[in-house]
């Protein structure tokens, strides 16, 4: 396993999670099969408030999933952090 670097997408905040979801996180938590219980970006330990929408740096415009604070979520889309890569989920198959 290994960390990668992702930033926030933005634009994302009114996009829906598909049906029979009823929120982002919702989606990440059944694609994992587990609950999330922190923030996924390394060094922080925030409360996983939402399922964040970030892309990986040097990808394009890949969307995944990702269990963010509030914080986390918030940070300009300019700001590089990292994360598991495992822990992302990409929003479309």
């Amino acid at each position: 396993m290994s960390f990668i670097e992702v930033k926030n997408k933005k634009g994302t905040a009114g996009k829906k999670p598909p049906d029979g979801y009823t929120s982002w996180l919702d989606f990440w938590e059944k694609k994992k099969g587990k609950k999330a219980t922190t923030c996924e970006v390394k060094g922080c330990d925030g409360s996983p408030d939402v399922g964040g929408h970030v892309i990986k740096v040097g990808e394009g415009g890949k969307e995944y999933i990702l269990p963010m604070c509030y914080d986390c979520n918030n940070k300009p889309e300019e700001e590089v952090f990292e994360a598991w890569e495992s822990d992302l989920v990409p929003v479309k198959d």
